[in-house]
């Protein structure tokens, strides 16, 4: 189903054009122009409904004249803000709403999307074809692609947003990858987290009293608390870990040393993979095409670094740390004990 602008956007645009003409038209000339000129029907009480938003969120210094109550605006230079001006800002739109799709079900998704929509303010000279955003192959040719996950319980996203609304702690059950069973967890929560298609929450392990990752389609029986905790400033996991690996860490910092030859080596120069990332050429291990390097770098994602390098085959070979490489010869190891 297409998705087009709101009534409420596109009226508030016809108004501000209106009263920006500078002609100090009175609420029943303004009404009756928006109808004749830009096909919008609208009652009184809408109107003074539409008159009153617009001063109170949107700033707009508007005012009626003494001598015939007409509307002006006491700034003259006063537009209302907008964000699609042209064709090319309008597929811009498109590329947010897209973008937009992809965390739907969370609870910030309609506020964010009145807010975009209010935003989007039309002109009225836009063809609405170029407006609309739609199914059609036309319209996707920008998308974005994450690993397809779980729907999330409404319940999970109601609790979970007042819980980092008020700073509440909250208990669920979850089991890791790594557990056979299930175990209770009670957490200060701090951050949600979109990474690789999935919603991951941020939060304070209390018992622990260490930070952790928990992937939302995976906690069991949520509920809040009364208790309520103080947000540390540290809490953002951005500064948890500088690397490139996800959103998946821990405490112990190591300093990594990977040879990389051929496509691994390639796209390993265009990203940031940690501190103090050096990338040099690689004289002993030089690779079948003579273009291997050596990318050494620093960070705390030791799991997510061990399945990175596996991941490339025969175009990569761990240095150090040691945790690495005896990580990569255990695979090498069953791998080679396979039967295939």
């Amino acid at each position: 189903m297409a998705i087009d602008f709101t009534e409420k956007a596109k009226r508030y645009q016809a108004i501000d054009e209106i009263i920006a003409s500078g002609r100090k038209l009175k609420w029943n000339q303004i009404i009756s122009e928006m109808q004749n000129k830009y096909n919008l029907k609208t009652s009184r009480n809408t109107f003074f409904r539409d008159i009153n938003d617009l001063q109170e969120k949107h700033n707009a210094p508007i005012d009626t004249d003494i001598e015939n109550n007409g509307y002006f605006y006491t700034d003259p230079q006063y537009r209302l803000p907008r964000l699609f001006t042209d064709e090319n800002a309008a597929k811009a739109a498109k590329l947010i709403k897209t973008l937009m799709d992809m965390v739907k079900g969370n609870p910030m998704y309609k506020e964010a999307q009145e807010v975009f929509e209010s935003l989007s303010i039309e002109n009225h000279d836009i063809a609405l074809e170029n407006i609309k955003i739609n199914k059609k192959p036309d319209n996707d040719r920008i998308v974005f692609v994450g690993a397809p996950n779980r729907e999330i319980p409404a319940e999970t996203w109601r609790i979970i947003d007042k819980a980092l609304q008020e700073n509440r702690v909250i208990t669920f059950e979850y089991k890791s990858n790594t557990d056979p069973e299930p175990k209770f967890r009670r957490v200060q929560p701090w951050q949600l987290i979109y990474n690789d298609g999935n919603w991951n929450l941020n939060a304070l392990d209390i018992v622990k009293h260490a930070p952790r990752r928990y992937s939302l389609e995976k906690i069991k029986k949520l509920e809040i608390t009364n208790d309520v905790f103080t947000l540390p400033d540290n809490y953002d996991f951005r500064k948890m870990t500088p690397g490139s690996f996800g959103c998946m860490c821990d405490d112990k910092y190591l300093d990594y040393k990977i040879h990389l030859h051929g496509y691994a080596a390639r796209y390993a120069q265009n990203k940031i993979w940690g501190q103090n990332q050096t990338i040099t050429k690689d004289t002993k291990r030089p690779g079948p095409d003579g273009d291997g390097i050596i990318l050494s770098f620093r960070t705390n994602q030791l799991m997510c670094v061990q399945r990175w390098v596996w991941k490339w085959a025969d175009e990569a070979l761990p240095i150090e740390p040691k945790e690495l490489v005896e990580d990569w010869k255990q695979k090498r190891e069953k791998i080679n004990k396979m039967k295939i």
